[in-house]
């Protein structure tokens, strides 16, 4: 029988596992996938699954990398599997939860640094609050900082940093739920009064995510315990548009990734979830000193691709011939301004592709790339992200397989921005480079 080409294996593997990607809840996140609620995680039985068939076809060496890494799902679906990864994210609390699960990989002994950090919570009796920052006030009872401050300092006070990473995520997931700020959205956004979380419950909901953190790491361990070797895993703290990648061309990269669809203000507000855990973090346990990007609420944000408007429109035309659908997309009558909403499509969509650009000028040599997109609108009109990065690759010499769909009946946008509009369908495209 003839063997199928890598288009048919995508087409099979969608027709058998499309009912296991759209399973949604606890039962999809399991062993480190569920340490840190972040937005909107990749579903990792649909990435492992998309990793093993291109590992399996390509049959050489390969390395896994995740541009847009986030909270690690392919990071941690490539270490089960013993393959070695680079990540890369602008999001110091992104790469901060990514190093916790490398570490948790490493073997580092939590349980024992777990009871040492209870042990030193309970017999803290200081009511000291340990940091200051903009917004302090308006997003923390006074008594909840104190809390806070109690879990802060006992994590100080382990001397493993990996566990202490590991300590970190737990303490920000804490964080999450313990803020004035509501945990229905990304972005920050004041509780009503009869919403807010009790001072008196924030020692059990730090116990209840550190006891689940335990036994996460636990069936993680229990997963990769047959594993041959420890494979190799590296997650800069950059922009992508600037991190330099080991260009080792004897490895054929296979890229997986979910990038942003739009810029941060627009879509997903990465910047805004993480504020409030990367000011209670001290700076020394993040993998950058995080400066600027936690100046306001919205640095981190307007740090990212497309979080800048300056010079959108000429950038919209130095982009002319690299995406026909985004030439399309842009094009406005003679003599009339491009509207905002388009300005910010265009800002975005030349610092993708030169984000883009920059990859496959780093990671040379035969590769794989999957991109999961989805196609929201601005100015009324539905941005086929889908096509554009078809486009976009095909431009830097990519030559594209085939796509998979992904059914999302819940996935909503930011309010203010397109209130009420859902995005029903995520797109992977496959693209192969020689």
């Amino acid at each position: 029988m003839e063997k199928m080409t890598l288009a048919q294996q995508l087409g099979t593997l969608q027709q058998h596992r499309a009912g296991n990607w759209a399973v949604t809840g606890a039962r999809s996140r399991p062993n480190l996938h569920s340490i840190l609620r972040y937005p909107a995680m990749m579903v990792p039985t649909m990435q492992g699954d998309i990793i093993d068939l291109l590992v399996g076809h390509v049959g050489n060496e390969c390395r896994v990398v995740d541009t847009f890494v986030g909270s690690g799902t392919v990071l941690t679906e490539s270490l089960i599997r013993g393959l070695d990864f680079t990540g890369c994210d602008i999001n110091p609390l992104a790469v901060l939860v990514c190093e916790a699960k490398i570490a948790i990989d490493g073997g580092v002994n939590l349980e024992a640094a777990a009871t040492s950090v209870l042990e030193a919570i309970s017999s803290d009796a200081s009511s000291s609050v340990d940091v200051n920052f903009p917004g302090l006030s308006k997003w923390f009872a006074i008594e909840t900082s104190r809390e806070l401050s109690r879990i802060r300092r006992s994590i100080l006070d382990v001397e493993d940093q990996g566990a202490r990473k590991v300590f970190w995520a737990v303490f920000a997931e804490t964080i999450r739920l313990c803020s004035n700020s509501r945990t229905s959205t990304y972005k920050l956004h004041a509780r009503k009064d009869d919403a807010l979380v009790s001072w008196t419950k924030v020692q059990s909901i730090f116990r209840e995510n550190l006891a689940n953190t335990l036994e996460k790491a636990g069936h993680y361990r229990e997963l990769i315990d047959g594993r041959d070797e420890r494979p190799t895993a590296c997650v800069h703290c950059a922009d992508v548009r600037a991190v330099s990648f080991d260009s080792n061309e004897a490895k054929h990269t296979i890229l997986v990734t979910s990038p942003p669809y739009g810029d941060n203000q627009t879509t997903i507000p990465y910047g805004q979830f993480s504020y409030l855990a990367l000011c209670w973090i001290p700076a020394e346990d993040l993998p950058i000193e995080p400066g600027r990007l936690i100046s306001n609420t919205h640095a981190l944000d307007s740090a990212s691709l497309g979080g800048s408007l300056k010079g959108a429109t000429e950038k919209a035309e130095a982009m002319r011939g690299v995406s026909p659908s985004l030439d399309q997309l842009l094009d406005t009558p003679k003599g009339e301004p491009m509207v905002k909403e388009l300005r910010k499509v265009a800002s975005f969509m030349a610092d993708f592709y030169n984000a883009l650009s920059h990859i496959r000028h780093s990671l040379p040599g035969g590769a794989h790339w999957a991109f999961t997109t989805g196609n929201r609108r601005a100015a009324g009109r539905i941005i086929p992200f889908d096509q554009i990065c078809r486009e976009m690759a095909c431009t830097l010499g990519g030559r594209p397989v085939t796509s998979l769909q992904r059914s999302l009946p819940t996935k909503r946008m930011p309010s203010k921005n397109n209130m009420g509009e859902m995005i029903t369908t995520e797109n992977t495209l496959v693209v192969e480079f020689t």
